[in-house]
């Protein structure tokens, strides 16, 4: 026991306080690389916290390189003491509100401690500049340790005492820490208080296993909090796995009752043309087939473009592996409800303006994702025009949408827009759909020297669906493209008359 005893008294000599700084040192490596792998801030927190340990611990030790890292420069380390203490008690509290949520469980305490935190940094930066002027007056060493310190110990008793109420998995670890460091820290002045240098030496391994537990415990129980990340991931994964299954369940089975009754339609219009008279087969056939127009229609709008939904579904991967769980949930939702809408309008032959633009304004958020900046979707409807009046065929204006953002905006730097007015005119209504894009004619050129082109059938679908609900519908619907090519004002605009 007494040989252990002295091993530890010994610690600045053998190489013991050495060990203890090289495992901070390589810890605040670590756990960097971690911050720079999965952007939690309390990685970058911890990461900074020790190697601000690892700063203060460098004059002790005796025998090794760090001792003359310190003696070639011992006015910088004996200036940094202080300023290194303080940064390193903000760095702990900072990451023990990250790494145990404590925005989400206390955030009243948080937002008085962030005024605490600003607060002392701001006192001790004045008393830091006057210093500059007047070296001989150490205002800032005496407020860190006659002022800061205690109201900072007091706010921290304080603030455990809540943490103890949370519902925090690791909170335990980090509490435990928290108290072997400061025991340690206590123990070791009260051992060393008025002693001499070789008694301050001898008691000092006191604090470097304060130090060590508190460090040990603080990466178990990141260790914990890494195996939850994992865990979200793979639970939002298998979330995001079942929707997709939903979503291409309901499609299919859609699918096939829309053939189905496509077949039975088809099949009544064959059995009744065969003992019909002329005059009542020709109304017969020419009901059914109305029918049979208004089946394949919805057959069309209950299939999505693979290729928009291939993408969304990769944005939100990304989302996943970036860690960014919020806009994940967000855009899936809006996924989900996408497909929702765009099923349910499948079933009807004709929907308000305002749940197509609905539909318009979701596609397009989804599509957005890919831009840096996004894209700035402007409605201006006028306020004597009721949305809930006007009826169109569903999935009428997502093509047009669509074509903005690929032939339009895709090859645009800078601000990009879409903006949709709509007002009454004579009779009826009038929607302009323009976009700030490079235009057709530009648009063309790109597409023409591109290896794979890719070809849009949407405006000629579009205008045969059109065709075919003016004459379901007794109306005249029709739609006009405008190239914009005026310098600083391009773009191409859809304007339809409702």
């Amino acid at each position: 026991m007494e040989g252990i005893i002295s091993f530890l008294q010994d610690s600045n000599y053998n190489g013991l306080g050495f060990s203890i700084i090289s495992i901070l040192f390589y810890l605040s490596i670590y756990h960097f690389v971690l911050y720079l792998k999965n952007k939690d801030k309390f990685y970058l927190f911890y990461s900074i916290y020790a190697f601000t340990n690892v700063l203060i611990l460098v004059p002790i030790p005796y025998n090794v390189f760090l001792q003359d890292i310190f003696l070639a420069f011992p006015n910088f380390f004996i200036e940094l003491d202080s300023p290194l203490k303080f940064a390193s008690y903000i760095l702990f509290s900072y990451f023990v509100i990250e790494v145990l949520h404590l925005k989400n469980h206390l955030p009243g305490f948080v937002r008085f401690f962030n005024y605490f935190t600003v607060a002392g940094i701001g006192i001790y930066v004045i008393l830091g500049g006057i210093e500059l002027f007047r070296p001989e007056i150490d205002f800032s060493h005496h407020f860190f340790y006659f002022i800061f310190l205690p109201i900072y110990f007091l706010v921290m008793i304080y603030g455990s005492i809540l943490i103890v109420r949370i519902d925090e998995k690791v909170k335990a670890y980090i509490l435990t820490g928290s108290l072997f460091l400061g025991v340690g820290a206590i123990l070791s002045a009260i051992l060393t208080v008025g002693q001499p240098a070789e008694v301050i030496d001898q008691n000092f391994y006191v604090y470097y296993i304060g130090v060590l537990v508190e460090n040990l415990l603080f990466t178990y129980a990141l260790a914990i909090k890494q195996r939850e990340v994992y865990k979200e991931k793979l639970r939002f994964q298998e979330e995001l796995v079942v929707k997709l299954k939903e979503n291409e369940e309901l499609r299919e089975k859609l699918n096939l009752r829309l053939q189905s009754e496509l077949d039975q339609k088809e099949q009544q219009i064959v059995t009744l043309a065969a003992d019909a008279e002329s005059e009542r087969m020709a109304r017969v056939k020419a009901h059914y087939e109305r029918e049979i127009t208004e089946l394949h229609l919805r057959s069309l709008r209950s299939q999505m473009n693979p290729h928009f939904i291939f993408n969304a579904l990769n944005s939100i991967k990304v989302f996943l592996i970036e860690n960014d769980k919020d806009r994940a949930i967000l855009y899936l939702n809006r996924f989900s409800k996408l497909i929702r809408l765009v099923l349910e309008s499948s079933r009807k032959t004709k929907i308000s303006l305002g749940e197509e633009l609905e539909i318009a304004q979701l596609y397009l958020t989804l599509e957005s994702i890919r831009f840096e900046e996004g894209i700035d979707l402007k409605m201006e409807i006028a306020e004597d025009v009721r949305l809930n009046q006007i009826e169109v065929p569903p999935l009428l204006l997502q093509p047009f949408f669509e074509n903005s953002i690929w032939h339009g905006l895709m090859n645009k730097a800078g601000e990009k827009w879409i903006k949709v007015v709509l007002k009454k005119q004579n009779n009826g209504y009038l929607l302009s759909i323009r976009d700030n894009g490079i235009g057709r004619k530009a648009s063309q050129e790109i597409n023409s020297k591109r290896t794979m082109k890719k070809e849009s059938i949407g405006m000629s679908l579009s205008k045969d669906r059109l065709e075919l609900f003016n004459k379901n519908e007794a109306v005249n619907y029709r739609f006009e493209i405008v190239d914009h090519s005026d310098t600083g004002n391009t773009g191409t605009e859809i304007i339809f008359w409702l």
